[in-house]
């Protein structure tokens, strides 16, 4: 059973309405708020997990959903409900970071071969009718039979108590990206808070500490990561048993600094921003003593928190990391190839009903969660987001987003994997018709 326990005194209040321009009124609005660069990318989204049913209204959208829904529900005084599944895909989006920035040196951990190779599925349907999330979870069945470490799949993907098919999606394609310079990917087709919640079982969160241990088999920055992660999902595992730690609650999240200077974020969220999404350490510099604080330039001191003797980093706020990564992925429909990208992770925050009645008039929009969601579209200019730094010029020929396939090997085109005996099943698909920081500093 889920645990609720209050953490401050104050009432939760109610999540305000976005303004006109910030709604997400599409799954094209949320990808472009929300994962911008990649979004210049995008010619045609062809499907996205915002394809079943997602209450659109609820969305905001958030370059890192996971640490920035936490941030916000501290600072604007709103209840926070947090699954196993969201504390896990930031865990991998970061692995994801760090795996990418060291792939050579790590290269015997998760294959034999040198170079990329090229791991091919065949499906049923068009670009239009296939379901993207079911082939990215196949495509991680395939990967799993070319690493060496046969225990991997198995210790990517969720199997919580709460993990619904789109966070096998998300993690999927995590784990996709996570070994993206191992692999090349082709689709063939044929045609501050008043409550906290942690949902799932006490198992599942014992499942994710128990994870942990394998980060550490992947060098000092990776098990330092860990080392960060345990007195966090020790107190989310002790609150199952009724004894939720309340001040540690209250060290999620802490702003200082500002002014004329930087604003740092501290808190035990940090540990969810060890890397930057080049793999660069932002943590404190491995075997290190916990550093002495930083004076702003408004006099102020700013420090790490030291829980449990560990220390947290410091993050300019301006430089949390991505909650979401991505990954290309070849799709090839009638001999006719096209370039995707697929994007998944932490995008959104969505706000949602009380858990329990907060109000007199009952049940209020008054809680926020995490909302991993995922995309896939094909590379093109897209003419929604000209270039801040040059003026968009019209083109009379739009960029071509298909050709030839002379990348793929012809023997791989005729040595196809099949991972399905079934055809994948038809699903309503998004298809294209043309296609600072503001809070409370109380705390």
């Amino acid at each position: 059973m889920p645990v609720t326990f209050n953490v401050f005194s104050h009432p939760a209040t109610v999540v305000p309405e976005p303004a006109p321009s910030e709604r997400v009124i599409d799954a094209q609005r949320l990808l472009e708020s929300a994962c911008y660069e990649q979004a210049k990318q995008c010619g045609e989204l062809l499907q996205s997990s915002l394809d079943d049913g997602i209450q659109l209204a609820a969305l905001r959208a958030s370059q890192n959903g996971f640490v920035r829904t936490a941030v916000h529900a501290y600072n604007e005084h709103h209840n926070l409900v947090i699954r196993p599944d969201d504390v896990w895909i930031a865990i991998l989006t970061q692995f994801n970071f760090y795996v990418n920035a060291h792939a050579e040196e790590l290269r015997s951990h998760f294959v034999s071969h040198q170079g990329k190779k090229t791991l091919i599925l065949d499906a049923s349907g068009t670009r239009y009718t296939v379901d993207f999330g079911d082939l990215s979870r196949q495509m991680t069945d395939l990967i799993h039979e070319n690493v060496v470490d046969k225990s991997l799949h198995g210790w990517i993907l969720p199997d919580f108590t709460t993990t619904t098919p789109n966070d096998k999606t998300v993690c999927a394609v995590t784990m996709m990206a996570t070994l993206s310079k191992y692999f090349t990917y082709v689709i063939f087709l044929r045609c501050g808070i008043p409550y906290v919640t942690l949902e799932g079982q006490k198992s599942d969160w014992e499942s994710i500490f128990d994870r942990l241990e394998k980060l550490e088999e992947f060098g000092p920055e990776p098990a330092q990561f860990a080392s960060m992660l345990r007195p966090i999902l020790q107190r989310f595992i002790s609150a199952f048993d009724g004894a939720p730690d309340v001040p540690f609650w209250k060290k999620i999240a802490h702003y200082t600094g500002g002014g004329s200077g930087p604003t740092y974020l501290s808190g035990w969220i940090t540990a969810f921003c060890a890397w930057s999404p080049k793999g660069e350490w932002l943590g404190t510099p491995v075997g290190a003593p916990h550093p002495k604080p930083i004076m702003s330039l408004n006099g102020s001191e700013s420090s790490g928190l030291l829980l449990d003797g560990v220390s947290y980093p410091l993050i300019d706020s301006q430089e949390i990391p991505a909650g979401y990564c991505e990954v290309d992925v070849i799709v090839v429909e009638n001999l006719v190839e096209y370039k995707c990208l697929m994007v998944a992770g932490h995008v959104a925050m969505e706000a949602v009903r009380s858990i329990t009645p907060t109000s007199p008039e009952g049940y209020s929009t008054d809680t926020v969660r995490p909302s991993p969601q995922w995309f896939i579209f094909v590379k093109g200019e897209n003419m929604r987001l000209p270039s801040p730094q040059t003026p968009r010029v019209p083109s009379p020929d739009p960029p071509s987003t298909s050709g030839s396939i002379p990348d793929i090997p012809l023997a791989l085109r005729s040595a196809r994997y099949r991972l399905a005996s079934q055809p994948a099943p038809e699903i309503q698909s998004t298809r294209s018709a043309s296609n600072s920081h503001s809070g409370c500093r109380c705390c």
